[in-house]
């Protein structure tokens, strides 16, 4: 997994994008003098149709925006910058999210709709 890597100093705004994978666009949170930076996050093995393969990637999203968010500090300043920077990201990667999920649900219907039905469960034939 590779990903860019913010080069901000102490103190300034973070903000990450979480890109995922196979997805059709890369999103971007950036607030006012911030470091922009972006992380793939892997779907291709989660089954998104179902409530399982959502919350698995949830919890995927928040763990890297946990990580790229943490700037290390404990003061009050820093836990701020540290919870702004994780909340840009969630809402920055929601509509990637979203994209992955209905994309997941049509290529199922499709598949479904492509699949000939077996002569065993076609009655009369």
């Amino acid at each position: 997994m590779s990903f860019r890597t913010p080069l901000a100093s102490f103190g300034a705004p973070l903000a990450v994008a979480i890109a995922l994978m196979a997805a059709p666009a890369s999103v971007n949170a950036a607030p006012v003098n911030a470091t922009e930076f972006e992380a793939p996050v892997a779907h291709d093995d989660l089954d998104l149709t179902t409530r399982d393969g959502v919350a698995r990637l949830d919890e995927r999203v928040r763990t890297k925006a946990r990580q790229m968010c943490a700037n290390g500090g404990r003061d009050s300043a820093s836990l701020r910058l540290e919870r702004e920077c994780r909340e840009s990201a969630l809402a920055a990667a929601a509509p990637e999210i979203r994209v992955a999920i209905a994309n997941a649900r049509a290529d199922r219907m499709r598949f479904a709709e492509n699949t000939p039905a077996s002569p065993a469960a076609t009655p009369g034939a």
